[in-house]
């Protein structure tokens, strides 16, 4: 496992193709739940105003099992991020590049005008942002239909081995909290984001054969369309899902 850690994190493209079967990769399993235990043992062991001083006290104790919980929703949003990443690398594999991607902006962005309206203005009541939810997710049940093992199993190894640079990062984390200077913490949490950023790149342009602009606009997009679903989670009722897209 540790060989392929740090493959992933020296060479993101040779790890895609060394990981590249059509079967779950155990060591990449074994990475992404490290992973995730180390994000949510630091962010259960470090202070709750911890950059920000100015935060207010939380409602309700962080202690582990809160965590816990939180962590239940991150296999769920990373799920949610694959299949988000593989309908958008098939879209993008053929057709006019500006049509194209104007349209996958358009899907992108159409939760949020669905969360505006259910949040901000009461256009619908519950049942009705909850099927405007599941419309939205329709379009990537047709764009993944016809994937087999051979597309799905490559991305979900990569997705989950990718997270081997979390560990460097979580480890400056902890650096950053115990010598207790924010500003390290902040300067790490964008610097890691970037780095796992282009490392999904580097992977998706392996893995799919896409132009260095398409791979990155679905990488891109996915994350945020990651982001829109653990909104439209969250305002469906479930606690503790943006606690696992912020931290996890």
């Amino acid at each position: 496992m540790l060989k392929a850690a740090w493959l992933f994190i020296r060479s993101p493209s040779k790890a895609a193709k060394a990981h590249s079967k059509a079967a779950l990769d155990g060591n990449c399993a074994w990475i992404y739940l490290i992973s995730t235990l180390a994000f949510m043992l630091l962010f259960w062991l470090k202070p709750f105003d911890f950059p920000d001083r100015t935060a207010p006290v939380p409602f309700e104790m962080q202690d582990l099992s809160y965590w816990l919980k939180a962590e239940f929703w991150q296999p769920v949003l990373e799920a949610g991020w694959v299949v988000f990443l593989l309908g958008f690398m098939s879209f993008f594999a053929a057709g006019s590049w500006p049509v194209r991607l104007a349209s996958a902006v358009a899907l992108t962005a159409a939760p949020g005008a669905l969360i505006a309206a259910y949040v901000q203005y009461n256009a619908f009541p519950y049942w009705g942002f909850a099927a405007g939810a599941a419309l939205w997710l329709l379009p990537f049940y047709f764009l993944t239909a016809r994937a087999g093992k051979s597309q799905w199993w490559p991305l979900i190894n990569f997705s989950m081995g990718v997270n081997a640079i979390g560990l460097p990062i979580a480890a400056l984390l902890a650096i950053a909290v115990a010598l207790n200077q924010a500003d390290l913490f902040k300067g790490v949490q964008i610097a890691g984001g970037l780095w796992l950023l282009g490392a999904m790149i580097i992977g998706v342009r392996e893995l799919s054969g896409l132009r260095l602009p398409r791979a990155f606009m679905a990488v891109l997009l996915s994350a945020f369309a990651q982001f829109a679903l653990a909104f439209c989670l969250h305002f469906l009722g479930a606690k503790g899902v943006l606690k696992a897209l912020f931290y996890g």
